[in-house]
């Protein structure tokens, strides 16, 4: 019998553990999870779990109980190529034939400050939104370092629940890496009419306890004083396991179309990959939920023998302040915007266009149907539908996409 082992619980993981045992059930197939307990879903952590505390569940979960081999609470440490096993934290090795990497990310950690360990918080697992969760108390002073969707997400979520929220952010404006312009002054707007305050330009931005024990924030220019600090400021990929066993990395692990390594038998899926986009001819390494859902489908077609590839454009969206915020593509791409919608409303999408005259993105405020529309002819080679850009009009070019970072 064949062995798969997969090491990683997250969506990836997940999803291809679970296309496996659809495909190919007579292999045998092992998830190595390091959390306890099944895999669940990550988007919701920073927001409906904030405020209800349920755990996220999967689609598939009842496989672990019929048939995939879910080894959770156990650390991957060390893979050898050569004799084809992996190795974890507890001594007990798992021999592969074939391997797939969806070790995911990890929040980047900021560096350098003096506050009471018990007022900091990171956002990544279920633990780390169960603590959050029990620190977001009617009347508490949240902090949070980083004005990206999970930073903002979670501010709108605090605000419902009591909290007053202050968001600090390097850049001159809100999710500085992904949104143009004028999505990043509608959603400053919105947050600033729910009565969430920012703070935008925050260069040397420094953080320790004051003589009351409260958190002091300082920066060039200004100073604050909160209960608690949530800091958001991106992720890395957990790819470090990968270099050590001689896999080619380079932000992230690098793959093919078919999810394939440098090394032969070894695949990666999931935001831990950089792979290729030969639209726009270039690679990508996406921390988009549904490129690691997809990407991991096709990573088990692919070991299964199938002829499967994955290059599709990363999608994103965000629930916060009422509304869905949506982004397909590579935003920072465009030289020329095309707008659908009146920016001051509910409902409206912006289109991206290179220099090349190739669409490379598309963000919006609840884009409904044009945005499902756009990601569905993309995906299948096709031009921008006639009827949407018949509706749309070219936006004045100093509305275009900043790239930051």
């Amino acid at each position: 019998m064949e062995t798969v082992v997969i090491i990683g619980g997250g969506l990836a993981g997940h999803r291809a553990a679970t296309t496996l045992a659809e495909l190919c059930p007579e292999q045998r197939t092992v998830l190595i999870h390091g959390e306890s307990g099944t895999p669940y879903d990550r988007p919701p952590l920073s927001k409906d779990f904030l405020l209800e505390g349920k755990r996220p569940t999967l689609k598939g979960s009842e496989l672990y109980a019929k048939g995939v081999v879910l080894r959770d609470g156990t650390k991957a440490t060390l893979i050898d190529p050569l004799r084809r096993v992996v190795h974890t934290d507890n001594g007990e090795p798992e021999h592969y034939d074939k391997l797939l990497i969806a070790t995911g990310s990890r929040v980047r950690q900021l560096e350098s400050f003096s506050v009471d360990p018990a007022q900091v918080h990171y956002l990544r697992t279920e633990s780390d939104a169960l603590r959050l969760r029990g620190a977001l108390a009617p009347g508490r002073r949240l902090a949070v370092v980083g004005g990206g969707f999970i930073g903002l997400e979670v501010s709108g979520i605090a605000r419902r629940l009591g909290c007053q929220t202050t968001v600090f952010e390097l850049a001159p404006r809100l999710l500085p890496r992904s949104a143009s312009l004028s999505l990043s002054e509608w959603v400053a707007t919105r947050h600033a009419g729910e009565g969430g305050e920012l703070r935008l330009n925050c260069a040397n931005l420094r953080m320790s306890n004051d003589s009351e024990g409260e958190v002091l924030l300082t920066w060039d220019g200004g100073s604050a004083v909160a209960d608690m600090v949530l800091i958001a400021i991106g992720i890395g990929p957990n790819a470090e396991i990968a270099a050590d066993a001689g896999i080619d990395t380079a932000d992230g692990i690098v793959v093919n179309a078919r999810c394939e390594t440098s090394v032969p038998g070894i695949y990666a899926a999931g935001e831990v990959t950089n792979y290729p986009l030969p639209a726009l001819g270039r690679r990508l390494r996406s921390e988009s939920w549904t490129v690691a859902g997809d990407q991991a489908v096709v990573a088990a077609q692919a070991m299964c023998g199938l002829d499967a590839q994955y290059q599709d454009l990363p999608w994103f969206w965000s629930d916060q302040c009422g509304v869905t915020l949506q982004s397909f593509g590579l935003p920072a791409l465009a030289t020329r915007l095309y707008r659908i919608g009146d920016v001051a409303g509910e409902r409206w999408l912006e289109i991206g266009i290179d220099d090349h005259g190739r669409f490379v993105s598309a963000v919006g405020v609840n884009p409904g149907r044009d945005m499902t529309q756009l990601r569905r002819d993309t995906k299948a080679g096709k031009p921008i539908s006639p009827d949407i850009m018949s509706r749309a009009e070219e936006v004045d070019p100093s509305d275009l996409y900043l790239a930051a970072g």
